[in-house]
C-alpha cells in the first residue's frame, strides 16, 4: 500500500461510515498502513418488561440475507448523545418508552478495523407506545425470559455479537445481585 505524504486518504465517505487508508504510529515508533472504517458509534438496549422478560427483535438484515434475533440498536446521529439515541431507538423499533434507562458498559465492535463503539443500556419501567421503524426495517417483536434467551445463544439461534454480549452481561449482573 502506498499513501502520499498525507497521513490519511479517504477512499469513501458515506452516511454512516467512512473508509480511509491511514498511516498509524505504532508503540515502537514505526508506522503501519491500515484500512480504517470510521463510525460515529451506536447504542444497544436491553428492554426489560415488568415481568422480567426481554424485548428482542427478529429483524431481516439484508447485508447477510437473513433474519436474526437481536436487541434493539441503532447509530448515534450527529450531535446526539448516546442515551438520547438509546431512548429514540428503543421507541422507534419496539414501541416502548423507557421510564428508566441505565448505562451498563461500552465496547468496541472490532478495533482491528473500525472505530465503532457500542454503548449498552438497560431500559426498565417500559410504557407501550407505537413503534416507528424506518421504511427499510423489517422487525418482529419477540419477548423471552433471560433463561430462554441464553438457551438461544447456546443453540445458535442468537448469533449477533452485541446481543450475545448484552445477554451474557445481564446474566452475570443478575447473578451478582443475588449473591
Amino acid at each position: 500500500m502506498t499513501l502520499s505524504d498525507k497521513k490519511t486518504e479517504y477512499i469513501y465517505k458515506g452516511k454512516k461510515i467512512n473508509l480511509r487508508l491511514a498511516r498509524l504510529k505504532l508503540p515502537d515508533g514505526r508506522s503501519a498502513f491500515r484500512e480504517v472504517v470510521e463510525h460515529r458509534g451506536s447504542v444497544a438496549i436491553i428492554p426489560l418488561l415488568d415481568d422480567g422478560r426481554i424485548v428482542l427483535l427478529r429483524q431481516y438484515r439484508p447485508v447477510i440475507g437473513e433474519w436474526i434475533l437481536e436487541i434493539p440498536a441503532g447509530t448515534i446521529e450527529p450531535g446526539e448523545r448516546p442515551h438520547e439515541c438509546a431512548l429514540r431507538e428503543l421507541e422507534e423499533e419496539t414501541g416502548y418508552r423507557a421510564g428508566k434507562i441505565t448505562k451498563l458498559l461500552e465496547f468496541y465492535v472490532s478495533p482491528g478495523y473500525t472505530t465503532e463503539k457500542i454503548y449498552l443500556y438497560k431500559a426498565e419501567n417500559l410504557q407501550k407506545t407505537k413503534p416507528r421503524p424506518e421504511p427499510y426495517e423489517f422487525l418482529e417483536i419477540v419477548e423471552l425470559t433471560l433463561s430462554d434467551a441464553l438457551d438461544k445463544i447456546l443453540n445458535g439461534d442468537i448469533r449477533d455479537a452485541k446481543t450475545i454480549i448484552a445477554l451474557l452481561y445481564l446474566a452475570y449482573y443478575e447473578r451478582e445481585k443475588t449473591t
